[in-house]
């Protein structure tokens, strides 16, 4: 589970985040806000890639705020895959794999299964589309176990079509394992066919609300009172 609270973070003069908090329980919560709203540094932050000026960080009740990543067993899923070119797709899922090693290959075996990537182990990154990139991306999340999962907008740079296929099959992968996820993103058909809950990202602070709908409510006028 996840607690985080009074976030405030700023690049020179700009403020990105300002008193944002949230709380992720055992659930697939959809973190929705327009481009630049401050969803990927809020999870950076929760990840420990970004500091904090000030705010509060605990992941199943232990004070993680300025522990680095490697301590804080986050699963991480960026927009756009960064998988090690020099490794096949089976090495990179294995990646950072360090302790329980008999417990990770009986998930590891269970995450190449779910995900059908038993045929591709072998392949170099270069050698992948885009979804199969996407699922590599997720499985190497996956098999170290981690206490919540971040992912950042995973779909986003892949065709419409293989998007809306793959949601569906992304949503079932993440209740099997029942890891709380925070799921990032600015398209309203995907945050309603992924999350179980949603909140939205508006002008630094972090709102929870009842549905996308609300959420993208929320924003639309946001961005008419600004204008």
């Amino acid at each position: 589970m996840l607690k985080a609270s009074g976030i405030y973070k700023r690049y020179g003069r700009e403020i990105v985040l300002r008193n944002a908090g949230l709380d992720l329980n055992s659930e697939i919560k959809a973190l929705i806000g327009i481009n630049g709203s401050g969803k990927s540094t809020f999870l950076k932050i929760i990840a420990g890639i970004v500091q904090a000026e000030r705010g509060e960080v605990f992941i199943n009740g232990k004070d993680m705020t300025r522990l680095p990543p490697e301590q804080r067993n986050v699963g991480y899923v960026p927009q756009y895959p960064a998988l090690f070119q020099h490794l096949n797709v089976e090495k990179n899922i294995l990646y950072g794999v360090r302790k329980n090693k008999k417990a990770s290959k009986a998930v590891y075996e269970k995450v190449v299964e779910m995900l059908a990537l038993s045929d591709i182990l072998r392949k170099q990154p270069r050698e992948l589309s885009g979804g199969y990139r996407s699922r590599v991306s997720l499985a190497r999340a996956l098999v170290p176990q981690p206490h919540i999962l971040l992912m950042d907008e995973p779909l986003s740079g892949m065709d419409i079509v293989v998007r809306k296929k793959m949601l569906p099959d992304f949503r079932q992968v993440l209740k099997e394992f029942q890891i709380p996820v925070l799921y990032v993103t600015h398209d309203h058909e995907e945050s309603e066919l992924m999350a179980d809950s949603f909140a939205v990202m508006d002008r630094g602070e972090i709102r929870s609300v009842v549905s996308a709908a609300e959420a993208f409510e929320i924003i639309q006028n946001s961005t008419l009172q600004t204008m």
